[in-house]
């Protein structure tokens, strides 16, 4: 019970901190780096969307974060795997 209550409390704070944060920084941040298909074309839903994905990550990572490095890792090491069979395929098409 005390791991989801510092976890709501971490959200909250990381949400607002981004949602704040989205004209001086943030927001420029997410158009720079997110591809432009997890975008939104309303700017004021994509800062509250982006705002929530800010603070779930960061409070994930703040309660528990020996699992959120691990899939971290994961998720990287899946991405490595992945473009190394595309641009395998993609030698063998051209």
């Amino acid at each position: 019970m005390t791991i989801a209550v510092i976890w709501i409390v971490i959200f909250a704070i990381a949400t607002a901190l981004a949602w704040k944060g989205w004209e001086s920084g943030f927001g420029k941040m997410v158009n720079r780096w997110v591809p432009a298909i997890l975008r939104l074309d309303d700017d004021q839903v994509n800062r509250m969307t982006w705002s929530i994905v800010a603070g779930v990550l960061l409070a994930t990572l703040m309660t528990n974060p020996a699992s959120m490095l691990l899939t971290l890792l994961l998720i990287a090491l899946i991405a490595l795997i992945v473009r190394a069979v595309i641009r395998f395929a993609l030698s063998k098409v051209h």
